[in-house]
């Protein structure tokens, strides 16, 4: 692998402002539009900001929060903060207020950027919670529009900083002169093992390391437009945004309800999501062909059927045969409803569904199947176009080792499935104010992943599962069952729960019932059993009544952390069953497996 070009983010937006000008980097300020930003442009403001932020007296390594959605402000306030070698400790503004209160309260940030003058207020409102944050400043709008004196705004910011840089410019390019590679750029909380986020430190090197990996497998150039719709602080949707920054194209922001619209307007030639927004683009030209009636239905039928034996590598001369008659006039179509321009399509962030997979493949999407994580900034391996092999997750990335390991840490004939692990520059420095975690998960320079996978005899990588609790629902969301499962556990009428929903669209739980309990609300004669599972209209509308009370948004809990479908038991998980270890902690493998039926009754529910 090469070596990254620049030694820190300061020097790559200056290369680039000063290689592409007044090329367009930003066709619109947010998915809603707004006008364009040049890369020069981007450059002078940030610098501004950046100034702004000094005369506040923030300086090296100062944790800085920045809670926003996709938008301009969002990458002119992180290209700002660490210019001068500030940390940007990011989040969305979707976030309980608890969660941001510990979030900026444990990176000890000094100041904060947030999206609206509401989030603002709500800060505000549990500042003698955050005895070191000195200052908030409003993205959107001007200070006045929040109800808290003593705000201040971006354009307030931005006057701060021109005053500052009249006397101070040189100090500016000293400041920024000064930041290294091995200096922190961001601290981004992601799920833990208990109710709090762990803050994955990463340094401008890990970030412009896995950059310049991504680049040298993937090729990308000015004429690029990519389409972003994935929360911009997320490590995922990050690198893409910096990958387009480098390279001089065109990043034009999206949200998920406009997707479909997008990439027919903007056509873009780069499009990154997670599986669930594959799935849903998948199943929408499926259903288009469906809604169809006689020999044009059946027609099409055949025509995804061939698709995904295509795709999947299993179509025989005949079937490749008609795959290239059907290439002629009807798979155009299906490329349109995508824009018709992708050069590139990447699906990571949770498992994609093998038949979409096989299917979009078939019909000439370049979905490229990729693996990371957040602690591995966050590219481990990518297909490639010339490897594009379904069922796979690619080589890993050059520079980047990975090995298999069992339960102690000792490699695995090849072949066998174990533990991923992972060597690299883009791997992160540890988990911040953390060193137990630190020490657990980072040895000798390896990052235990905590996912299961093997390597196939054809040097590709597959995953097979995850031997960690933390849930990758299918739109990429990260759901910590622990949490969920102790607030259930709060109410008399349950027991025991075990949440599942790896790699679907909702979170599903089972729920041993306290039998007492609920033969006092409901009785034993309206019960319905089978075998050992109860159902019965009153005992369900029961369930679902205690299940929105203890999971509401009042309770602290987000939209994805709503437990969507249930089923009750009456059998308990004892160690006696096997389905928990001796020290009384669910063996989720082994649940899964004894009650593999009724969680897939859960994920077959509306």
């Amino acid at each position: 692998m090469t070596e990254p070009h620049h030694p820190s983010f300061a020097s790559l937006l200056r290369a680039s402002a000063t290689r592409f000008g007044d090329r367009v980097f930003l066709p619109r300020r947010h998915g809603r539009g707004g006008d364009p930003v040049t890369f020069a442009e981007l450059h002078a403001d940030a610098r501004r900001v950046a100034a702004g932020l000094r005369s506040l007296g923030l300086g090296h390594g100062d944790r800085i929060g920045l809670i926003a959605e996709n938008r301009y402000e969002w990458i002119l306030c992180d290209q700002a903060i660490v210019s001068f070698g500030g940390v940007d400790v990011p989040r969305g503004t979707d976030t309980a207020i608890s969660e941001l209160l510990f979030i900026l309260g444990h990176a000890g940030c000094r100041f904060a950027f947030v999206e609206t003058a509401a989030v603002a207020d709500a800060l505000a409102a549990h500042r003698h919670e955050l005895p070191e944050l000195e200052g908030i400043a409003v993205m959107t709008g001007t200070a006045a529009d929040a109800k808290t004196e003593g705000m201040l705004d971006l354009d307030g910011v931005r006057a701060r900083g021109d005053a500052w840089l009249a006397e101070h410019s040189d100090q500016l390019d000293a400041d920024m002169a000064a930041v290294r590679s091995d200096d922190l750029l961001t601290i981004i909380y992601t799920s833990g093992t208990t109710a709090n986020p762990k803050g994955v430190a990463l340094t401008h090197g890990n970030v412009l390391a896995n950059l310049e990996m991504v680049g040298e497998v993937l090729a990308f150039d000015g004429d690029d437009v990519a389409l972003s719709i994935l929360p911009a602080w997320h490590a995922y949707e990050r690198i893409m945004d910096y990958v387009l920054l480098q390279a001089g194209g065109q990043l034009v922001y999206s949200d998920r309800r406009r997707i479909k619209e997008d990439l027919q307007s903007v056509r873009p030639t780069i499009f990154v999501a997670v599986p669930r927004i594959w799935e849903m683009l998948h199943d929408g030209i499926v259903a288009q062909c469906r809604k169809q009636e006689g020999f044009k239905r059946r027609l099409l039928g055949h025509v995804l059927e061939t698709c995904r034996e295509v795709g999947g590598a299993r179509a025989g001369f005949g079937a490749r045969v008609m795959h290239r008659i059907y290439g002629r006039r009807i798979l155009p179509r299906f490329m349109a409803a995508l824009g018709g321009n992708l050069r590139l399509a990447v699906s990571g962030g949770g498992a994609l569904p093998p038949h979409v997979d096989e299917c979009l493949i078939g019909m000439g999407v370049p979905l490229l199947n990729g693996y990371g994580l957040t602690e591995t900034s966050p590219v481990v391996s990518v297909r490639t176009p010339n490897e594009n092999r379904v069922g796979t997750i690619g080589r890993p990335l050059p520079g980047t080792n990975c090995e298999i390991r069992d339960e102690n840490g000792m490699p695995v004939p090849p072949g066998e499935i174990g533990l991923i692990w992972i060597r690299g520059p883009q791997v992160m420095q540890g988990y911040y104010r953390n060193e137990e975690e630190t020490r657990r998960i980072l040895v000798g320079g390896w990052f235990n992943s905590g996912d299961l996978g093997r390597f196939g005899e054809d040097g590709q990588l597959r995953i097979t599962g995850r031997a960690k609790d933390t849930i990758v629902l299918a739109g990429g969301e990260n759901v910590e069952p622990e949490r969920i499962e102790t607030a259930l556990k709060t109410s008399p009428l349950i027991e025991q729960a075990v949440v599942v929903g790896q790699d679907k669209k909702h979170l599903g739980a089972l729920l041993v019932v306290h039998e007492e309990m609920l033969g006092a609300e409901v009785p034993r004669d309206r019960w319905e059993l089978e075998g050992c599972v109860l159902r019965g209209a009153d005992v369900q509308r029961l369930f679902r009544a205690e299940l929105d009370r203890l999971l509401s948004k009042a309770a602290g809990f987000r939209a994805i952390e709503r437990v969507a479908a249930f089923r009750l038991l009456l059998e308990p998980l004892s160690a006696e069953n096997g389905l928990l270890t001796q020290t009384m902690k669910i063996k989720r493998h082994a649940v899964q497996e004894r009650h593999a039926a009724l969680i897939a009754e859960l994920h077959d529910s509306p």
